[in-house]
């Protein structure tokens, strides 16, 4: 009997780590095919040309920072590839997983709300922790790592990637994959848990690790309620959106209407949420319970 438990856990940690990592390691495999395909391409057309090619290092870093985006859309793909492939050849249920159940207009709706509401709050706690000088390094990683990701990038780009793939990549792998297949073996409470703590670890950095955690507990939730991956895609969605829109306008936004914003946004978040867990089919479910 313990014998079976040890190597079920470790099925299901190997299954849950593999996806993660699946993920990162494709986005690093993408970034490295594109800029190859670049460096080819210009090779060859310099070649072709009679015209003398150097390649720099500034060529390399502006290269590098123009493929970011679209790499990020072909490592999705591959991920999403590799992942189908594999519940094929292995026979396993792929879709069905996913739970891509239906859900009404108005619960899908209120959580893209939520998700953009999300987005105010964070900052603003985020800009506290910083003022108030805690962890300065961290917060120097993380504006230097999200830098590339919307300085001087294409807005439809960061739409198509940031605000759309991207979220429903993660849910697809975090709350479709990895937290069903937690739910399946262990209580939901840690299963929730688990999820949300490698959902946290694959972003690789520390202050966008910590807050995602918590969002991927309420991403979580917000499955957990409506059995449906159509509504943690959706808040992942309005939250990534808002995240863009941000750092696109938020400089033109004065104080007052910002703290305004702050004070709606926090109001719409929890009517939102209140609204999803009134509506859901487990509402009244003991929060330890399986599938």
């Amino acid at each position: 009997m313990k014998k079976s438990f040890i190597s079920k856990f470790f099925r299901v940690f190997f299954y849950c780590v593999s996806i993660t990592f699946l993920n990162i390691a494709m986005q690093i495999a993408a970034a490295i095919l594109l800029l190859f395909a670049v460096m080819v391409f210009r090779i060859s057309r310099s070649l072709m040309t009679g015209t003398p090619y150097s390649l720099s290092e500034a060529d390399i870093t502006a290269i590098a920072h123009d493929i970011l985006l679209p790499s990020f859309i072909l490592s999705a793909f591959l991920t999403f590839g590799i992942i189908w492939l594999a519940h094929v050849i292995f026979n396993r249920p792929f879709i069905k997983r996913l739970s891509v159940n239906k859900a009404s207009f108005a619960s899908i709706s209120a959580a893209f709300v939520i998700g953009c509401s999300l987005q105010m709050p964070i900052i603003y706690i985020m800009d506290i922790i910083q003022r108030a000088g805690i962890a300065p390094e961290l917060f120097d990683r993380y504006a230097k790592a999200l830098e590339p990701l919307t300085e001087n990038q294409n807005i439809i780009l960061q739409i198509i990637a940031i605000g759309i793939v991207g979220p429903i990549l993660e849910e697809v792998l975090f709350r479709g994959l990895i937290f069903h297949q937690l739910r399946k073996n262990i209580p939901l409470v840690y299963a929730v848990i688990i999820q949300a703590a490698l959902f946290g670890i694959s972003h690789l950095n520390v202050i966008q690790g910590t807050y995602a955690f918590f969002i991927g507990i309420l991403l979580a939730l917000s499955f957990v309620w409506s059995r449906s991956l159509l509504l943690p895609a959706a808040l992942h969605i309005g939250m990534n959106l808002s995240g863009i829109f941000m750092s696109e306008y938020g400089e033109y936004i004065d104080n007052t209407t910002t703290f305004a914003i702050l004070i709606f946004s926090v109001l719409l978040a929890i009517a939102g949420i209140t609204y999803l867990y009134s509506k859901s089919k487990t509402a009244s479910e003991d929060i330890t319970a399986r599938p």
